[in-house]
């Protein structure tokens, strides 16, 4: 490829993101990495886009170009590293880093993204060793902290769970956002001590703070739920259905609101030897980018202007695919997929639905404690996740009455209590023979990447069912509006 070829595509590039064009961006990507000309530094940022549209192996194959432009910078390689570990290459990206000297690029950067790596493998006392030397390099480091607390539980007497409680006169002069994170760790180092009070004012300190620069927009959460489903009745998606031809048997939705036990279920699939994989990926998301308007009219004018609904399809299967390789199923853990289950309906006409419900207010209480990195800015405000909850209602209401023998309602307090029972019904939904470790899915090593990390290392117990009943008191105001919103009109 010649220098003006070069730097043709890379017009082309930066044109499309502009354009907000997808399709035209990655034209112009691939072109330049099946070129390979002497990027430098912009095959870093080529990478970040690939990895945005979900393009993992060619956000990868960029990144190592971008390695091998810099071979003695050892920075390169820790970020060839970083991207390898958010794509889902944990083990790769621990071998890049053995590669990188201890300190780049600073002592608590390296140690934290050695730990949160660890965490995500199950190798807890590897990463409890980095991430309390990314806190010993760096005091204030909310996030290390975070992850701490997220490891294990921190019952009285831990001294990493003292650690973090020791340190709120150090976070009172930290960064806000770095604050925000002690917050949610302090909070659930109480809560493992059944301390109340205590934690419930350090989660309710932690979700103030991010919410002055993550506020809920009440108004747009009402008008999406409203058009979501807009127009996909039982005629429009068999006549969508009827034109798909890509298999999409392999993808498996887990859904139900955050925190409903969405990685429990999860975790059980995974554990069948047909299933190669699961995380939230999002996938149907950059495939909804790409209509023009929600609900089923956006996808009748994206198809009227000349792209089949196979060809949505076959990119959904594509970008998963990218993810998990070519062979097996996977699980596309979805909470909230009731935004899209109009999509997931028409496009997926072979993909089997799971929809965890989960007592309100154990949901509620779980999701307020919980520090979500992106989205799901409901969760900071009681009264605003009783608002989002009875949106979220009503949409199961429609889509389970609208698509029964699609969606398989699992209870979240049944599947614990009665596991077998559950799991058999699970299995029977999803076309998967029964296999006995799916009955032990705690005894399943695998990378996980969720806020429920610790739970699923676990044997499946009854420990979540009422943790919300000693903070009744300081749950009122969701239970007030959730209520209120419930009633019948």
């Amino acid at each position: 490829m010649t220098s003006e070829q070069a730097a043709q595509l890379l017009r082309m590039f930066v044109s499309a993101l502009e354009r907000r064009s997808r399709l035209d961006v990655n034209r112009a990507a691939f072109a330049l990495l099946e070129g390979s000309p002497p990027l430098g530094k912009n095959w870093h940022a080529l990478a970040k886009v690939m990895q945005t549209n979900g393009e993992y192996a060619a956000a990868n194959l960029a990144m190592d170009r971008f390695a091998a432009h810099r071979p003695n910078d050892p920075h390169a390689r820790f970020l060839q590293a970083a991207m390898l570990a958010q794509t889902g290459r944990p083990e790769r990206a621990w071998e890049i880093l053995d590669h990188v000297p201890f300190g780049v690029p600073t002592p608590s950067e390296h140690h934290y993204l050695r730990g949160t790596i660890a965490v995500n493998l199950g190798q807890l006392a590897q990463a409890e060793s980095n991430l309390l030397a990314a806190l010993d390099s760096e005091p204030g480091l909310g996030q290390a902290m975070l992850s701490l607390a997220a490891a294990r539980k921190r019952k009285a007497g831990d001294p990493i769970g003292d650690r973090i409680l020791a340190a709120g006169p150090i976070m009172a002069k930290a960064p806000a956002i770095e604050r925000a994170h002690f917050y949610y760790a302090a909070g659930r180092v109480h809560f493992d001590r059944h301390e109340p009070d205590a934690a419930f004012a350090h989660f309710s300190a932690g979700a103030e703070l991010v919410s002055t620069w993550r506020p809920y927009d009440a108004a747009a959460d009402q008008r999406d739920a409203h058009l979501c489903r807009t127009g996909f009745d039982r005629a429009f998606i068999a006549g969508i259905n009827a034109t798909i031809t890509t298999d999409t048997s392999a993808p498996i939705f887990v859904t139900g609101l955050p925190r409903s036990g969405t990685t429990l279920v999860e975790q059980i699939l995974v554990s069948h030897s047909a299933v190669v994989g699961g995380e939230e990926m999002g996938r149907m998301a950059l495939v909804q980018r790409d209509l023009p308007a929600p609900g089923a009219a956006g996808l009748s004018r994206h198809i009227g202007a000349g792209t089949s609904a196979d060809d949505l399809a076959s990119l959904y299967v594509h970008l998963c695919r990218e993810r998990f390789g070519n062979d097996g199923r996977f699980i596309d853990k979805a909470p909230e997929a009731s935004r899209l289950m109009g999509l997931i309906a028409a496009l997926l006409p072979d993909s089997p639905i799971i929809w965890l419900r989960r007592d309100p207010l154990d949901c509620a209480w779980s999701a307020y404690r919980t520090y979500f990195a992106e989205g799901l800015d409901w969760s900071w405000k009681l009264e605003d996740i009783a608002s989002h909850f009875a949106l979220e209602d009503d949409l199961f209401r429609h889509w389970s009455s609208l698509l029964p023998e699609r969606i398989l309602v699992v209870d979240y307090q049944e599947l614990v209590r009665d596991s077998a029972v559950q799991i058999r019904r699970i299995l029977a939904h999803c076309n998967l023979p029964e296999e006995s470790q799916v009955f032990r899915p705690h005894e399943t090593q695998r990378v996980v990447s969720t806020a429920s990390v610790m739970q699923v290392r676990e044997p499946i117990n009854t420990g979540a069912i009422g943790a919300a009943d000693p903070y009744r008191r300081h749950l009122e105001p969701f239970i007030k509006r959730y209520r209120a919103l419930s009633k019948p009109s």
